[in-house]
């Protein structure tokens, strides 16, 4: 008898640990915080990346539109 009552409480103390480290579902609002947060992260790193190639080639094109504008005023007159 004393076994049987240790076996079930060993199988009610395994079970109940197994259910408790299972996976934890996220909230509506949970979910669409991380939603919200992947996409203004993926958003930051786009941006920055357009910013680094505007950069990279803003110097030859003020220069290409000061050369087009003296052309211009050079043939104007």
């Amino acid at each position: 008898m004393k076994k049987t009552v240790l076996g079930i409480l060993a199988g009610v103390a395994l079970t109940f640990t197994m259910t408790s480290c299972g996976e934890k579902l996220l909230t509506d609002e949970q979910v669409q915080a991380e939603i919200e947060s992947a996409f203004e992260a993926g958003k930051a790193a786009v941006e920055t990346e357009a910013d680094a190639k505007c950069q990279e080639s803003f110097d030859a094109r003020v220069t290409a539109e000061v050369e087009r504008m003296k052309a211009e005023a050079t043939t104007g007159n």
